[in-house]
């Protein structure tokens, strides 16, 4: 090989070897992600008929998300502001003085549904109260 050979080698060699290091540079970086899940149960109270489940929902889900999840929910406002009208048709009437309450862990939220994070094992129970 003469010197002009060994001089076009060498040249395409960094030549293709810079164009790859920016190709490989230039591509996204491939991020793992990972969806933890937690395991809930869920008792629903329905003229005194309890409907119970359990429920895997992601890490950082919301009693109002499991609730919207598993049952039809009719509600007012949104978010933590939410207010729970009806589940599976049955409706708080306002004129018997009726609303939906929740509860953790055999304990009256002090929260809304829309602001409480539920934990793994969390055992949440909607049922009619009366004021």
């Amino acid at each position: 090989m003469n010197k002009k050979n060994i001089l076009l080698l060498g040249f395409l060699i960094i030549f293709f070897g810079t164009a790859f290091i920016q190709y490989k540079n230039s591509l996204p970086e491939k991020k793992e992600i990972i969806v933890s899940t937690i395991s809930v149960r869920q008792i629903v109270t329905i003229d005194d008929k309890k409907n119970q489940s359990s429920a895997r929902v992601k890490i950082g889900s919301t009693a109002l998300q499991l609730l919207t999840s598993t049952h039809k929910v009719l509600s007012k406002g949104e978010k933590e502001n939410t207010y729970i009208t009806a589940i599976d048709r049955r409706v708080a009437s306002g004129t018997n003085k009726e609303f939906w309450s929740f509860y953790v862990n055999g304990k009256q939220a002090q929260v809304g549904a829309g602001s409480y994070i539920v934990k793994n094992n969390d055992t949440i129970e909607w049922k009619i109260e009366t004021y």
